[in-house]
């Protein structure tokens, strides 16, 4: 097979420079994949919290509209961001609900008096990290790193097989091998 040794250059190149780029990246995702898959590996180190806010201020006026010190109060004591709380009012009641990485909030708010009852979930470091892995309930910027991160590996990918392509010493057995890959996944998960 003839060889562009232009295109061959880069290939090398972008292999090279995704590889890196990857080490760490592919390493943290091999290791929370492992986690996802086997659970009963880990201490079940969760755990809850129960809070009661008073609001600051509070006027029953003032149904799910908060001023800037009532949100900066809720951001301490519920460790969560505003903007990521969700509010439902029924009645005398309003219910918030906040999923994040590794845990949740749930509680109510009394409209009358102001007071909020709340419960922090916390799964621990591993259901932070786990949660990270799949992408939920996270930030945009994590899901900007995800959509990066995927294009880094198919980079890689693409590039080594441009660089693998002219050799047929190398080419053989890596076709063996995919297709061997192929079978063996098709098969398994045919029969479970």
């Amino acid at each position: 097979m003839k060889v562009n040794k232009t295109l061959m250059h880069w290939s090398r190149k972008l292999h090279n420079y995704a590889a890196i780029s990857l080490l760490l990246l592919l390493s943290f995702f091999g290791v929370t994949g492992l986690t996802l898959n086997n659970p009963q590996w880990l201490s079940n180190n969760s755990y809850e919290e129960d809070v009661e806010i008073s609001l600051n201020h509070y006027q029953r006026s003032q149904p799910l509209s908060f001023t800037p010190s009532q949100i900066q109060q809720l951001e301490n004591h519920l460790d969560v961001s505003f903007s990521r709380i969700d509010w439902e009012s029924d009645g005398d009641l309003a219910f918030l609900d906040s999923q994040m990485p590794g845990g949740f909030v749930s509680g109510e708010l009394n409209l009358s008096s102001g007071l909020i009852n709340a419960s922090l979930t916390h799964y621990g470091i591993w259901g932070w990290l786990n949660d990270l892995h799949k992408g939920r309930h996270t930030g945009l910027a994590w899901k900007l790193l995800l959509d990066i991160s995927s294009l880094i590996i198919l980079i890689f990918c693409v590039s080594g097989l441009v660089l693998i392509l002219p050799s047929r010493r190398h080419l053989k057995p890596s076709v063996m091998v995919g297709l061997a890959t192929a079978i063996i996944c098709t098969a398994v998960l045919t029969y479970l």
